[in-house]
């Protein structure tokens, strides 16, 4: 079962990558606007064969819609590296949210990491919980800022060729990003869960030590 999720990841990952590789190898063999032509129609190849599949549909009808944007983009442009404008949104977008959230006192890890591993519903009244997830959401934020940062200076050297390469390798970041955000998530909830049953049971104890759960 284990051996077959990860098939299933690896192929999900290498058809989202897909098109990006075959606008890069269209463009060195035959230019921008045959690049742009192969790389939507390898959008709409990846996009039936994943609804035929029934496999993760609704991202694979944003994939295919943001393959054949970003294609379009490039045509407009008259530029190879303009296929990769519109995914700089994507972490511009991400590091605003992150630290506006920070800022406003909702950590975004905590509004959606929380909710995934079941987290109580009062944790930004939780000390620990709040600052934790305040500290993801940082880390998180000046990821997205770093790769816009290398995005940009790609861009204005005009290096397609390491657009590309950045751009198949955030995927993977992401989903690796995500998945360490919720299981070290999974733990601290699960730690101050503990800890409020150990206060539970042994007030008096508890009281006489440092507090470091709710305010």
């Amino acid at each position: 079962m284990a051996a077959s999720r990860a098939t299933s990841r690896v192929v999900a990952a290498a058809a989202t990558g897909a098109p990006t590789l075959v606008f890069l190898a269209a463009n060195a063999v035959g230019g921008l606007l045959s690049a742009s032509v192969a790389a939507a129609v390898t959008a709409v190849v990846v996009l039936a064969w994943r609804l035929r599949a029934r496999q993760q549909v609704r991202y694979a009808v944003v994939g295919a819609l943001l393959a054949t944007a970003c294609a379009a983009v490039a045509a407009w442009t008259g530029q190879a590296r303009g296929f990769f404008l519109l995914p700089m949104v994507i972490p511009a977008a991400a590091t605003a949210a992150c630290l506006l959230s920070v800022a406003a006192g909702r950590p975004l890890a905590g509004l959606i990491a929380n909710r995934i591993v079941g987290g109580p519903p009062e944790w930004r009244s939780h000390r620990a919980l709040h600052r934790f997830y305040a500290v993801t959401t940082v880390v998180i934020g000046l990821v997205s800022l770093v790769s816009l940062a290398a995005q940009v200076a790609l861009y204005r050297w005009g290096e397609v060729a390491w657009l590309g390469v950045l751009h198949l390798l955030m995927g993977p970041l992401w989903a690796a990003i995500t998945a360490l955000s919720v299981l070290l998530s999974r733990i601290t909830v699960t730690r101050a869960r503990n800890a409020a049953r150990e206060t539970a049971r042994h007030p008096v104890l508890a009281a006489a030590k440092p507090d470091h759960g709710t305010p």
